[in-house]
Parts: structure tokens; sequence; C-alpha cells
């Protein structure tokens, strides 16, 4: 499985340096469609994005995970960013799903 990193510009050059390829999309189109050439590749990638990236694509994501994708969202420069517990997520909890 190899990684690829859907991020900010610091984080995704961070990995870089450890050989890991990544993406800096401007935007949540641009994330909507990177999300989707790495989830095409020949090889399934383990795709680590960045909270902020994430919140763009949230649903995509979820779908994404539901079908199989190997998707981990990660912290990314400020820290963790606070969430708040919805019935959807306590759902997905209780199903042993974590995004």
């Amino acid at each position: 499985m190899v990684p690829f990193v859907l991020g900010e510009e610091e984080i995704v050059l961070g990995f870089r340096l450890i050989g890991v390829k990544g993406v800096t999309p401007a935007g949540p189109d641009s994330a909507l469609h990177e999300l989707g050439n790495a989830l095409s590749a020949k090889a399934p990638p383990l795709l680590l994005v960045t909270e902020r990236v994430a919140q763009w694509i949230r649903p995509q994501i979820r779908s994404a995970i539901l079908a199989g994708a190997m998707i981990q969202v990660i912290p990314g420069l400020g820290g963790p960013i606070e969430r708040r517990v919805d019935e959807e997520a306590l759902l997905l909890s209780a199903l042993g799903i974590k995004l």
C-alpha cells in the first residue's frame, strides 16, 4: 500500500522529505478532484488527509471509507480541530468506523 497525502503545503512538503507523494488542493473542487485521482490509482493508496482538507470533502471521504478505501484524517499544523459530536458520528463510531 502506497501512502499519499492531501493537505496544506507545509504538511505535503514534510511528507515529501520522507518520500511520500502528495498534493496541496487549492479548494474544495480541487480536493474532490485529487481524491478521485488518488482512489482511482492502480495500487490503492493509504490516503492521509489533513483535517482542513477533509472538512471540504467530508461526505466523499465517508463514502470512500464505506466502500473500502484506506483513508486517515490527520491534524494539520495548528493541531487537531475541535469537532462537535453529531448523531452520524455516533452511528459510525458504533459501527466501528472512525473518520
